[in-house]
């Protein structure tokens, strides 16, 4: 107990022994200790949560929190209580924990429900958890794909009918909750209609319906309407037949005269009626005996009743019947679908611009010039080539040579360079400024350290010299002090030197630090 006085004693009067500049040093000391000291203890006492369950429905939600409340698991709610957080040491251990529970519920259900038998379970029951079994399979199913965050199933399963004339057909609706506002593709729709109606036995396609959480139909329901889909898909086939001997034709254009000299349009006139033919072919002078049928008969003149009317001679009666196959030829055709009957091509070409100096010396300006006949004659042969041109078809072509306005691209030009050009400015600016920052924030360091740095070099001229090699201890007021041995911590600094006493502060507190606070405690010492 007494040393514990003594040694607070001995502090207070270190304490009062000091100059200003030293106290004011001690207590911004103490009080960074203590700001650290409280920061690493908050850092070491903070939680941190990571997601357990996200987009939860309340009564899900409720379930989950009432088991984490029973284990004593801390935990957060965010996002209106629909995002449950846990400390990240317990996120897949809750997970497992829960889910042996089977919470949460939503998308759990599937054929699992059959594992628990019930023996007084009725047939109704059967064919319900049957259908909600199936109904929690598609949406599960559905839920891994990469654009849908949320989905529901619901299936009718019509009872067996007698008669087919009272049979219905099974339905289905698919609800989806999308990830991105720009939705789903023709494609993707048509796979997840296909996936329902092939998991479902009886249903097909044209009976399921999607839609968003929006309530907008996203199915087409094309199906029940094969005109509407054949016209449908006919409008697509004739647009990529178009797209496709356009790019061909501006592909080859844009190699001869340059990009964005020439417009090339195609209108395509495709033939869709599908002919079936079947032809049955007869050849009269390819006759060839097939059979043959002979009879003879013979009658005599004992068999005769008045035998004094006829001859002796006997009478020869003879049938022949030959048959004959003729050769026929069976044809069955198919006209295919989609064929090209005309073609319409529209191209415009730019002519030519040559820089023509202007009166008295000034700027060269841009002369338009038109494109001799040789050369679009030239074109149109490239062009006809490209698309594949048949006069006998009726195909058309037309190429005009006329002067593209480019006033508007001149202006977005302009506007486009303007944009660059301040973008510029801007990027110069920044880093401008942030040299300029910069350098303020050296500058005003390097004042804060010179002003250290010399209150502590009008403490330091103070000290008794010190022969290298001997350092003296810091003791208690009254009782010698032990002498150590080190090496020296300063060398002796001429009167002619002080006025480098700061640089040399500098160097010595960034390389040597621990040798400043021996110095310290020396004045401290010696100020006892």
């Amino acid at each position: 107990m007494e040393y514990l006085k003594q040694l607070l004693k001995n502090i207070a009067d270190m304490v009062r022994s000091m100059s200003p500049s030293q106290a004011m040093m001690l207590i911004a000391v103490v009080a960074g200790l203590i700001v650290g000291a409280v920061v690493v203890a908050n850092w070491v006492k903070s939680v941190n949560y990571s997601v357990l369950y996200s987009d939860l429905e309340p009564a899900e939600a409720g379930e989950v929190v009432s088991q984490l409340t029973e284990q004593n698991i801390p935990y957060k709610l965010s996002d209106g209580g629909t995002t449950i957080m846990v400390s990240s040491d317990d996120v897949y251990r809750m997970r497992i924990s829960l889910a042996s529970q089977g919470i949460p519920r939503s998308g759990n259900i599937g054929y699992a429900i059959f594992d628990k038998s019930n023996l007084g379970m009725t047939e109704f029951l059967q064919n319900l958890n049957f259908r909600r079994a199936l109904e929690g399979e598609l949406m599960k199913t559905i839920m891994q794909l990469s654009d849908v965050q949320a989905a529901r199933v619901h299936i009718v399963m019509p009872k067996e009918r007698l008669f087919r004339a009272d049979k219905q057909e099974a339905t289905a609706s698919v609800v989806l909750k999308l990830r991105h506002p720009s939705g789903l593709s023709k494609s993707q729709l048509s796979g997840i209609t296909h996936l329902v109606a092939s998991s479902v036995e009886g249903l097909k396609t044209e009976n399921v319906s999607i839609i968003d959480y929006n309530g907008e139909l996203l199915s087409s329901n094309t199906g029940s309407d094969p005109l509407a889909g054949l016209t449908g898909s006919q409008l697509d086939v004739r647009k990529n037949v178009e797209q496709y001997l356009e790019k061909k034709a501006q592909s080859m254009l844009d190699g001869v005269i340059g990009p964005g000299k020439s417009i090339v349009r195609v209108t395509a006139e495709l033939d869709f009626q599908q002919v079936e033919k079947t032809n049955e072919i007869y050849d009269p002078n390819s006759a060839v005996v097939r059979s043959e049928e002979r009879t003879e008969e013979t009658k005599t003149a004992s068999d005769k009743q008045d035998a004094a009317n006829e001859s002796r001679d006997d009478n020869k009666v003879e049938t022949a019947i030959t048959n004959y196959e003729i050769n026929k030829t069976v044809e069955h055709i198919v006209n295919s679908v989609g064929n090209v009957k005309r073609l319409s091509v529209a191209t415009l070409l730019d002519g030519v611009y040559k820089k023509v100096e202007g009166a008295e010396g000034g700027a060269a300006q841009p002369v338009y010039e038109p494109r001799s006949e040789e050369e679009i004659g030239r074109i149109s042969a490239i062009i006809k080539n490209a698309v594949g041109y048949d006069s006998q078809r009726g195909d058309q072509i037309e190429v005009v040579n006329i002067p593209f306005d480019r006033s508007g691209m001149e202006v977005e030009q302009e506007k486009l360079d303007k944009i660059v050009q301040q973008e510029f400015y801007f990027d110069i600016g920044k880093k401008v400024g942030l040299i300029l920052l910069a350098i303020v924030a050296f500058l005003y360091i390097r004042s804060k350290l010179k002003k250290f740095f010399t209150s502590l070099g009008k403490v330091l001229p103070e000290a008794q010299p010190m022969r290298p090699g001997i350092r003296p201890a810091v003791g208690i007021p009254g009782q010698p002090m032990a002498v150590e041995e080190e090496e020296a911590i300063l060398p002796i600094i001429p009167e002619a030197r002080k006025p480098k006493l700061l640089d040399q502060m500098q160097v010595t507190a960034k390389s040597r630090p621990e040798e400043i606070a021996k110095v310290i405690r020396t004045l401290m010492a010696e100020a006892e």
